[in-house]
């Protein structure tokens, strides 16, 4: 019992949260704050995690949890897209849950290497997180509507693109989560 719960924290909670964490503030280009943030994103992890267990409303709690958090931590520099950034964080994290669940169901023998491999792959992006901040600005300019500036896309074709992917990726992780309980029980 001890043993799973280390390795929960270890393979589960801290990769996360340092992910979520990491992922938030290069995105955003956040400087200060770091350790709070990482602290208090573990705190709702972990409440989430005893309030409601692979069901729909832990994703969605969570998401609203961190972004309550932003707001507390950096008061004006979080906007109403930054939702849509941490889903967007959830949504990878979850495909790579995903594809160790489909990889290993069958053979739980490589549960933890499985796991170990997950974590590897959960840090892959951060190859890329220069680009990370440039992308988050155009995100931003491109989501508030000024019609006097010529644009590639409206700002209301990118809320509903973002709005018809969050939503897709919510019915993908309830499907997730249904696919997991049920190969608990």
């Amino acid at each position: 019992m001890i043993f799973q719960i280390f390795i929960s924290i270890l393979l589960g909670l801290i990769p996360e949260v340092l992910f979520f964490t990491l992922f938030i503030t290069y995105t955003k280009g956040i400087k200060e704050k770091r350790v709070k943030l990482f602290l208090l994103i573990s705190i709702a992890y972990i409440l989430c995690m005893f309030i409601q267990r692979y069901k729909i409303f832990y994703y969605m709690l969570f998401v609203i949890l961190i972004y309550w958090i932003m707001k507390f931590l950096y008061k004006k520099k979080t906007q109403i897209i930054d939702v849509f950034i941490i889903s967007l964080g959830f949504i990878y994290v979850t495909i790579i849950s995903f594809l160790g669940y489909i990889f290993f169901k069958e053979d739980l023998s490589n549960y933890y290497f499985m796991m170990f491999i997950a974590r590897i792959l959960l840090f892959i992006p951060f190859i890329f997180k220069d680009k990370f901040n440039i992308l988050y600005k155009k995100y931003y300019s491109l989501w508030n509507r000024n019609d006097e500036i010529k644009r590639p896309i409206k700002s209301i074709t990118l809320r509903n693109i973002s709005l018809v992917t969050i939503n897709i990726a919510i019915f993908l992780m309830n499907i997730y989560a249904i696919s997991v309980i049920n190969f608990i029980q």
